[in-house]
């Protein structure tokens, strides 16, 4: 009878059992998103994407970060998050050294940890899973090639970046390299800092375009700079070819008004969605890339369409 009784309860306990739990571990079923500047519009739009392969993937979802670039303070929610217990894996919006350490002891516990958006640098930081993003210095290059282009290599360019950090640093660098070497005749500014704050971006790119009647050209290592240099180019009643980063709806409106020439096309949608699936994949044990490379094209007003597209399907998640 005993022995009966002992059979029956574990047949109830089996019942109990999830039927997927042969397919995925269930421990741990949510995973982060770690972010700075977590309103920002852009990253706004990343953490939608990741959401988005979260929930087509079955496991809950966590957006964790400051409001502002406070590195420090987004490493300490982080943290929080990871002292919870309940990560099945996490990815982590670097841009900084700093968050080294963290992703060490993220790994250290098994959890996968994918970097989207940032390229592989020369000596990873351990127990990185893989990262997912395009070539920053490819988008560089071929950013500087279209604008030397559009200007017939005359003229000053001007360059703008959000921060002095390690990925818009690199950036121009290359930008500005590459318009050397193959536009003589153009002379580079440069890089100064735009910031975050719309008005104050707006004033600085002014004071910029003001101080020099030989720019023909500006270029903006950050999501901001189109609204920026659009801008400016409205206070100093001055028409230049301005390029900066990022299909927003708004970077993309200016772009089709012809007040910004281009915008590099980073695949902020893809990389983030992306960061969610190779999770998924590690967790359940697949071999993954380290670096699984996207493109980023230069966005003129002719090639506008697919990107409203995939603003209309960002919009219908947030209806959702």
């Amino acid at each position: 009878m005993k022995k009966a009784c002992v059979f029956a309860a574990c047949l109830v306990a089996l019942a109990l059992l999830p039927a997927s739990c042969g397919s995925r571990p269930q421990k741990a079923r949510k995973f982060y998103w770690v972010q700075g500047l977590k309103g920002h519009p852009v990253h706004q739009l990343t953490q939608i994407a990741f959401t988005e392969g979260c929930r087509k993937l079955g496991y809950a979802c966590e957006i964790v970060g400051s409001d502002s670039m406070d590195i420090i303070g987004t490493i300490t929610l982080a943290e929080q998050a990871l002292a919870k217990g309940d990560a099945a894996g996490m990815a982590v919006w670097t841009g900084s050294p700093a968050f080294d350490p963290f992703i060490e002891r993220v790994a250290k516990k098994g959890i996968p940890v994918i970097l989207p958006h940032i390229p592989p640098p020369e000596k990873p930081p351990p127990g990185v899973t893989g990262y997912v993003g395009c070539d920053t210095r490819e988008y560089a290059r071929q950013a500087a090639l279209g604008m030397g282009k559009a200007v017939e290599g005359k003229g000053a360019v001007a360059i703008t970046q959000g921060s002095f950090n390690t990925i818009e640093n690199t950036v121009a660098e290359v930008f500005s390299k590459t318009i050397r070497e193959n536009y003589p005749g153009m002379s580079v500014l440069q890089p100064q800092e735009e910031g975050f704050d719309p008005p104050g971006a707006i004033g600085r790119c002014t004071s910029i375009l003001t101080a020099h009647p030989e720019l023909t050209a500006a270029f903006s290592t950050t999501g901001g700079g189109p609204t920026a240099w659009a801008g400016a180019q409205r206070q100093a009643q001055r028409k230049i070819v301005a390029v900066g980063m990022d299909y927003t709806r708004v970077n993309l409106d200016l772009v089709k008004a012809g007040e910004v020439y281009a915008v590099v096309g980073q695949p902020l949608w893809e990389e983030a969605y992306g960061a969610a699936e190779l999770l998924d994949r590690a967790v359940r044990g697949e071999k993954i890339e380290f670096w699984t490379k996207l493109p980023a094209p230069l966005i003129t007003k002719d090639k506008l369409a697919p990107y409203y597209a995939l603003l209309e399907k960002v919009e219908e998640s947030l209806r959702r």
